[in-house]
């Protein structure tokens, strides 16, 4: 016997109702295929991929929820604008920027993936980095422009030896402010 729930009826209540429970409650699909589903989809909010994703993308989720806080004027694209957006998290000002977590591997490198490939690439990539396992070991942000990194897939930073890529760090608590300055130099 079929399931009375499909990938489309339960994407349909998740956009509806903005809640895996509700969707699972009002589909009968079991939250961990709800949710198998809408992370492929890229529609799972914030609040859902930190209570129920994987270690990578609860810390994923938590970085761009900590984005948020830090840039309270910036629109989370798959929330606000468009669900499902391949190419990059926030809008701030009509400025894009692709929120990316990385705790070192274990060369001790931070590295990232682009949006080479992709049909849009991010005007920025706003790389939380930490030496700890997640946001509350502390961490560094590093605003890199797109254009500089479009040619790449990969983007590595060294914590220990400094590269091009530090002269890109900016204090996460002045982030608001540099978002404004460039809302009146950029575009």
């Amino acid at each position: 016997m079929a399931a009375p729930y499909t990938i489309e009826t339960v994407k349909k209540a998740y956009i509806q109702f903005g809640s895996l429970k509700e969707t699972c409650a009002e589909t009968g699909c079991p939250p961990y295929i709800a949710y198998i589903w809408l992370q492929k989809a890229k529609i799972l909010k914030t609040d859902d991929s930190i209570r129920y994703g994987s270690e990578a993308s609860k810390l994923g989720a938590l970085a761009e929820a900590e984005f948020k806080k830090l840039v309270p004027d910036a629109l989370p694209v798959n929330e606000q604008l468009q669900q499902n957006y391949p190419s990059y998290d926030f809008d701030i000002y009509g400025i894009t920027v692709d929120i990316k977590f990385r705790s070192a591997h274990s060369r001790g490198n931070w590295t990232f993936k682009t949006a080479k490939g992709k049909p849009l690439a991010p005007d920025f990539y706003l790389c939380f980095c930490t030496k700890g396992k997640g946001l509350q070991d502390g961490y560094r942000c590093f605003l890199i422009p797109g254009g500089m990194v479009e040619q790449l897939t990969h983007v590595q930073i060294n914590p220990d030896k400094p590269t091009w890529a530090w002269d890109y760090e900016v204090d996460p608590q002045e982030l608001s402010i540099i978002f404004k300055q460039m809302k009146e130099n950029y575009k």
